[in-house]
Formats: C-alpha cells, sequence, structure tokens
C-alpha cells in the first residue's frame, strides 16, 4: 500500500513484498480519511469476526479524540478554543496533549509551537511572509488551569497537525493491544506504531519514499518496525511553492519554512513523540536536530536534507 498522505511514509504489504499467511491468521486491514489524513490498520487475527468488532471500536475511539484535537472540524472542542480564546470545560486528553506540546515547545526552544496556526492560515490565504511575521505565536502565552485552557494573546490560534495523529495513532494501539491483539499495524499519515510480527512471522516492514520522488521505487530505506513508532515529517505532500521553499511546516520562529532539511524521521517508543519530534527536528535543522536528537534516550533518525544528503543518528538502522 503507498501512503499518499502528508508525511510520505510507504507501507511495505500487499504488492510490495508480500504477505504469506500462516494457517489460522488472517490479516484484516482497514482504510479511512479522518482528520484530513489517510488512517490504515492492519491486524492479524484468529477470528476475524471478532477482528472486525474492535476495529470498529478503535476507529471510534480514532473519532472521539478527533473531535476533540482537529481544528477543521467546526464543532471540534479545539475549533471553540480558538474561537473563543478559552475553554473551561476541557477533557483530560486534550489537557494532556496540550501540556505534551508545551513541553516539546521547551525543549526545543520554541522550534515546536502549536501557536503557529495563524501564519499557516495567512499562507493558505495567499499572504506574504511579512503578514505572516504580524500574527501572534507563542506557546508560552498558553494557560492551564485545572480543566481550563486560556490564551493570553488576542487572536492566537492552536494547531495540533504536528502531534495529534500520533496520539490517536498510539491510542488506537492501546486499544487494539487492551482486547488481545499483539500483532497489529496502524498508520496516519505518516505516523505509525507497530507490535508484533505480521502473519507470516516476519516483522512489519515500512518503507521511507524519497522526498523527491513519488515512485514506490524511490524508497531511501526499507525498515522493521517491532515495538516502537515511526513518524516523518517532509517539505513534499502539502506546500505552498513549488519548490518547496514554503510548506505547512513553519518555523514559528521566523514564520517561514525551514531551509535546510527536506525530510525527518523519527523513531521513539510513542507516536507521539515521533510526531513532535519529526516537526521540531525539520524546523531545527541538521545541527541543532541532530544535537537535540544525542540527548533523548530510546530516539533515533534519519534526515535528508535539500540536496538529499542522508544523515542517521548513531542507532537509526
Amino acid at each position: 500500500m503507498k501512503i499518499t498522505a502528508a508525511a510520505g511514509t510507504l507501507l511495505a504489504g500487499g504488492g510490495l513484498l508480500g504477505w504469506g499467511l500462516n494457517s489460522g491468521l488472517s490479516t484484516l486491514r482497514q482504510t479511512r480519511t479522518m482528520m484530513g489524513t489517510v488512517i490504515n490498520l492492519a491486524v492479524i487475527t484468529e477470528d476475524e469476526s471478532f477482528g472486525r468488532a474492535v476495529i470498529e471500536a478503535v476507529f471510534a475511539e480514532m473519532e472521539r479524540l478527533i473531535a476533540y484535537f482537529d481544528h477543521r472540524q467546526p464543532a471540534s472542542l479545539l475549533t471553540r478554543l480558538n474561537q473563543t480564546g478559552s475553554l473551561s470545560d476541557a477533557p483530560s486528553e486534550l489537557i494532556e496533549i496540550i501540556r505534551q506540546s508545551i513541553h516539546y515547545g521547551h525543549l526545543t526552544g520554541g522550534a515546536f509551537d502549536i501557536s503557529v496556526k495563524p501564519v499557516l492560515d495567512v499562507y493558505r490565504a495567499g499572504g506574504t511572509a511579512e503578514q505572516a511575521s504580524q500574527v501572534p505565536v507563542d506557546y508560552r502565552r498558553i494557560r492551564l488551569e485545572g480543566n481550563r485552557i486560556t490564551f493570553e494573546l488576542p487572536r492566537m490560534q492552536l494547531t495540533l497537525d504536528g502531534i495529534a495523529k500520533g496520539r490517536v495513532v498510539d491510542a488506537a494501539t492501546a486499544t487494539l493491544k487492551t482486547n488481545g491483539f499483539d500483532n497489529v499495524l496502524v498508520e496516519a499519515g505518516g505516523d505509525l506504531v507497530g507490535y508484533g510480527s505480521r502473519a507470516d512471522g516476519r516483522p512489519w516492514q515500512v518503507g521511507l519514499a524519497n522526498p523527491r520522488k513519488s515512485e514506490a521505487s524511490g524508497l531511501l530505506s526499507v525498515l522493521p518496525v517491532a515495538g516502537q513508532a515511526v513518524a516523518t515529517s517532509g517539505d513534499y505532500r502539502n506546500y505552498f511553492t513549488n519548490d518547496f521553499s514554503l510548506h505547512h511546516i513553519i518555523d514559528p520562529r521566523t514564520a517561514v519554512s525551514p531551509t535546510d532539511l527536506s525530510s525527518v524521521t523519527v523513531m521513539a517508543p510513542t507516536a507521539t513523540e515521533a510526531d513532535a519530534l519529526s516537526t521540531a527536528v525539520l524546523v531545527l535543522g541538521s545541527g541543532e536536530g541532530l544535537a537535540l536528537l544525542k540527548r533523548l534516550s530510546s530516539v533515533e533518525a534519519l534526515l535528508v536534507t535539500k540536496n538529499m544528503q542522508v544523515q542517521r543518528t548513531a542507532g537509526f538502522p
């Protein structure tokens, strides 16, 4: 299956690498579009009926969280927060993901900033970099008190696009594991978690796309994934200029897209962490990004520069 969502990770299954079932095991696959991206599930099961029922429960849990996190949905809690500047009855899931986002803001010196949405809105409306630089961006002006969220800046708005997909993938994986499924792959727009193995006993395989080639043959690498998360952020799926110089990932400190890297793939214990860090490292660039990654345990990454030079952390496969 070729994943054509924003990050451009490929699941190396189906016709690409083949599956080969063990006796009594079935591979159930479901694909849906949610949160502006493509969601893919693969579950290994001996009981197809139960497996399909659990997959429905997984998608229901994902929809529940998306109704909190997705600024594109007019009735979502995040939309309500963005419109009013405060939310007094925020659920714990929304509080926690904003708290985690603030943590990554501190960790990256402001390279990860969920208050960057007004800048993106300027570019999506055809505005200029000068106009984008005038809008308020500062994650430090988000206040969390109990179940209340408040903005301290006028016109402030949040986007969770750099972390929410990972959180939704983690929730989906947890639902599957709670129901006894230990061999699963969950992917949302390039953020994924793989546990256990495929039906043929081999590890899940994930192909990393060349950011300047859209064909399946243009893979940089094929990774085995077992018990970990992978997320890719890139300049090449959602861009404003044909030369990829201005795209959906913005440096919150400059209000323009970073100029060093074309894509970043992060392997981490959770998809939430991998999602946030892949975005942040792309903003930081190879020098600062690799320095940050070296300080983090259980995190590895592959970086591709604008001129297609590939850099890896020491432990990246």
